[in-house]
């Protein structure tokens, strides 16, 4: 069994509640800095918007970083070799004390130990 196979109902119930307001989901500022990058590269202004939109969402919280999660990053690049990107990502869910990690990098999931990496690619294949 995949190690992401349990996480799949529960990060479906999770969307849900964080669209009612009753979890939040913790987000990167890097995060939300690759998610504008094409937005704003191909200038398209309605996706820009829609990023815009679901970062100011219901239950979203943008983490900024500090010198705990630069920390915590730079153990996460010792330990597993992520590039400073990926090991933000991961160390802002640790310093936050997220219960997993959704994304869509294999190379990240596989590398990560420290919290639970669910796949989107392993939740659409088994939707």
């Amino acid at each position: 069994m995949h190690r992401t196979e349990p996480y799949a109902k529960v990060v479906r119930e999770l969307f849900g509640r964080i669209n009612t307001g009753a979890k939040q989901a913790m987000v990167s500022v890097v995060t939300e800095l690759e998610l504008l990058v094409r937005p704003i590269r191909d200038r398209d202004e309605w996706e820009l918007a829609q990023v815009q939109l679901l970062l100011d969402g219901r239950g979203i919280v943008v983490v900024g970083m500090d010198r705990n999660v630069a920390r915590l990053a730079a153990e996460q690049r010792a330990a597993t070799g992520l590039d400073l990107a990926d090991a933000t990502i991961v160390a802002t869910g640790i310093y936050t004390e997220c219960d997993i990690i959704v994304g869509n990098d294999a190379r990240c999931a596989r590398r990560v130990k420290e919290i639970p990496y669910v796949l989107l690619d392993d939740l659409v294949g088994a939707s």
